[in-house]
């Protein structure tokens, strides 16, 4: 994308329309990816938090309270800890109680599905069919490596109800409107991702600052916008951990050992063939290939964006969703131009003015196809087979030789050992248990004197982990089961 040239106020969000939106396009793209999840099925569950989000659902739904302790580990019982994802997961605990884990499944499929579906529609108030599928396909691919049954999911819908309305409002020369910003009441208690939604709606108020043609404007912008986002950060506070809930993702983006622990935080391996890899090269084709031109402020926030995707991987949903919306605007008037003088593009949109009626036929048949789908799994509920995080027969064959004394589990074992009602050494909310824990309990060397500093009495660790090694030659420890999953080993004397 090639930096502008100065331009006159308002030059980044003209509006243009992309024609007449309607219904048909955005519901044959969700029933399109509903069905692609559905395919994928067990796959969405391939995760160790899933059990752990079950748990604290529950807990919730038994106390009618939210924790702000820790109730589960037996390491740091009693440690402060801000549940900041607590209404997803009581509707994660329902759905799996009512529904069993096919429920967890089906609400990845909708959940997504409405993502997308909502972002080819706001895409279509400026773009014409076939560009907004492209980016809608974009977007998909760059969230399908993170595409689980967890938190998350709930709060993808509102992200894209969150930037296109900022965009619009944008567009308008206007500033958002305030029940905008009362659905982050409801984004900041399902996921911490809201924050991203604040700094976002701070980076296009300061654009319309920037971009003001005199002061007076300018002052009237800032007013505008500030007022908007005092509006919105105080309901961001709007949940049980208050404004204290606000540090948290700063708090987290500054654990290092914590970070480094969790894949999902580490930078994309371009070893491997990333999603993230083929969106840059779709990117760089456009800007080379047919000269797209997007206004400076627009590029920083799309780099800010790349520069999270490649930094940690779990944020590429947020890049496939969030900067087709931010560069829409600016893209419509020259896509007209070059469908006017290119015989491709002419092809391109012919095609795509086909979709409309195409999909309005389809759509019965497709509503009809999902119904059946969905009926099918039901019955026939999808198996528990998140298969390496689930070391459900050492835990059973644990509790057969009846061992006493708290637990060292590995780190990915602790969600599951929660869901079983047994209090962990260590789970998956590495945010809670802090940096020093982390970084003394992922210390090979440390093992002897964990076992004996936190009194251990059993230990579950996987298969081929170097701990197994470890135990397995240890003094005064002895081995009484293993599979391809875990090992569990005892202290000597124990039967």
């Amino acid at each position: 994308m090639t930096i502008l040239a100065p331009r006159p106020a308002g030059s980044a969000v003209a509006t243009v329309s992309g024609g007449r939106a309607g219904i048909a396009l955005p519901l044959g793209v969700a029933l399109a990816v509903y069905a692609t999840v559905v395919a994928r099925g067990s796959a969405v569950l391939a995760d160790p938090d899933p059990y752990a989000h079950i748990a604290t659902g529950r807990w919730i739904l038994a106390h009618y309270a939210i924790p702000h302790s820790d109730p589960f580990s037996h390491s740091v019982p009693g440690r402060a800890w801000v549940a900041h994802e607590w209404l997803a997961e009581v509707a994660t605990a329902w759905l799996y109680d009512h529904v069993g884990w096919s429920g967890l499944v089906f609400a990845t499929a909708i959940l997504f599905a409405a993502a997308l579906a909502m972002l080819v529609a706001a895409l279509r108030r400026y773009i014409e069919a076939p560009w907004a599928i492209v980016a809608g396909i974009a977007a998909w691919g760059l969230c399908l490596p993170h595409l689980l049954a967890r938190p998350h999911l709930f709060a993808l819908p509102l992200l894209v109800l969150w930037v296109a309305g900022l965009v619009a409002a944008r567009a308008a020369e206007r500033a958002p409107s305030p029940w905008l910003a009362a659905a982050m009441v409801l984004w900041a208690n399902l996921h911490g991702s809201y924050m991203f939604g604040l700094g976002l709606a701070a980076l296009i108020a300061g654009e319309a600052v920037f971009e003001a043609a005199d002061w007076r404007t300018a002052l009237a912008r800032a007013a505008r916008w500030g007022g908007f986002g005092a509006l919105a950060l105080l309901a961001a506070a709007a949940t049980p951990h208050g404004f204290a809930g606000l540090a948290l993702p700063f708090e987290l983006m500054g654990m290092e050992t914590g970070l480094s622990r969790v894949k999902e935080w580490q930078s994309p391996d371009f070893q491997q063939t990333q999603p993230l890899e083929l969106w840059l090269m779709l990117v760089l084709l456009a800007a080379l290939l047919l000269g797209l031109r997007v206004p400076v402020t627009r590029i920083a926030m799309v780099l800010v964006l790349l520069h999270m995707a490649l930094a940690h991987q779990r944020h590429g949903e947020i890049l496939g969703l969030v900067a087709p919306l931010l560069v829409a605007p600016a893209l419509a008037p020259q896509i007209r131009d070059l469908v006017a003088t290119s015989e491709v593009m002419r092809r391109a949109r012919a095609l795509g003015s086909r979709l409309g009626p195409t999909a309005g036929r389809i759509t019965g048949l497709s509503l009809a196809f999902v119904a059946a789908v969905a009926a099918t799994a039901l019955r026939h509920p999808s198996p528990q087979t998140i298969g390496r995080y689930t070391p459900a027969a050492a835990v059973a064959a644990a509790r057969a030789h009846g061992v006493a004394g708290p637990v060292l589990n590995d780190y990915n074992f602790g969600g599951y050992l929660i869901f079983e009602g047994i209090a962990p050494f260590i789970d998956g909310r590495f945010d809670m248990y802090g940096d020093a824990f982390l970084a003394r309990e992922g210390k090979l060397a440390e093992l002897p004197a964990l076992l004996a500093d936190y009194r251990i009495g059993w230990t579950l660790v996987g298969a081929t982990s170097q701990r197994a090694v470890l135990m397995d030659h240890l003094p005064g420890w002895h081995r009484i089961y293993g599979d391809d999953i875990a090992v569990v080993h005892v202290r000597d004397g124990t039967p």
